[in-house]
């Protein structure tokens, strides 16, 4: 797995993330101080709009209301050796977004200046509508969507991997990390899930027509559940088969951990309903 190179944003913002009204706080654990504040920002955007968030270290979790707006948290942790340092290097971290009615973009910069003894992590919670599509990517980090009906792509090295209630997931992809993905339906394109240190759990609606192929090194196998199965290639390291008579592909690869794939009691989708 690759994660994608980072091109320069046309007409991008550097924003200095406001700090929070009650401005830094401060602790020192051991011989590191930390400063936290909390950046929020809202974008009006329509029914079918994206957004992409690109970040290094911290969580991403996504959830849905009503409001036809992105509303973004991101809460920035700088440590040092020193409060002074701590403080300093929160002062230089930003944030780069470029935001239209169509796509939000952010972005937080790898390249922060850090010493040694520096760390910087920004975790985001977002609030979208529900028909919105998203391509998440972190580094270090847990990777979470709930209630998404857009296209989804979701992308980290270190963490894991949750999806609740998601129509449109086209990708989920880790290193060292489980995935749990809770599916009420799979796209025309099909799935692609992977990771290599870290068992995979895929739950789908018990009517759903799919084609499904599942890889593993260390770890078992298991489909069930489901209305019909047919069983094209049943190994201990690799099954094929189709589900209610087959349809779109759940391709699912991992090499340290077994992958189950069972039937929710969700109601299926049609794969052309899934949002683009």
């Amino acid at each position: 797995m690759r994660l994608p190179t980072r091109a320069p944003l046309a007409g991008a913002l550097l924003l200095p993330l406001a700090l929070a009204s009650g401005g830094c706080e401060m602790m020192i654990a051991g011989p590191r101080a930390q400063a936290s504040d909390l950046w929020e920002k809202t974008y009006q955007v329509s029914p079918t709009a994206r957004l992409e968030i690109e970040n290094t270290n911290g969580a991403i979790e996504v959830r849905t209301h009503e409001a036809a707006t992105i509303v973004v948290k991101a809460k920035r942790t700088a440590r040092a050796v020193s409060e002074q340092g701590a403080r300093e290097l929160l002062s230089r971290t930003t944030l780069e977004q470029s935001a239209s009615a169509d796509l939000v973009h952010l972005v937080t910069p790898r390249n922060q200046g850090l010493s040694m003894g520096q760390h910087i992590e920004i975790r985001y919670e977002i609030l979208l509508p529900a028909t919105l599509g998203l391509t998440l990517t972190t580094v270090n980090g847990k990777v979470a969507v709930d209630g998404v009906t857009g296209a989804v792509s979701l992308e980290t090295v270190n963490g894991s991997i949750e999806a609740h209630e998601v129509r449109g997931l086209r990708k989920a992809e880790t290193v060292n990390g489980s995935i749990a993905l809770d599916l009420a339906g799979l796209p025309s394109q099909g799935v692609r899930v992977e990771t290599v240190n870290g068992g995979v759990k895929v739950h789908m609606p018990a009517a759903v027509a799919a084609d499904v192929s599942v890889r593993t090194v260390n770890g078992g196998i298991s489909v069930d559940g489901f209305g019909t199965v047919q069983d094209a290639e049943r190994k201990r390291r690799h099954y094929e088969g189709k589900l209610n008579g087959g349809g779109p592909t759940l391709r699912v690869e991992t090499v340290n951990g077994g992958v189950s794939v069972t039937a929710s009691a969700a109601t299926p989708a049609a794969a052309g309903e899934v949002s683009q």
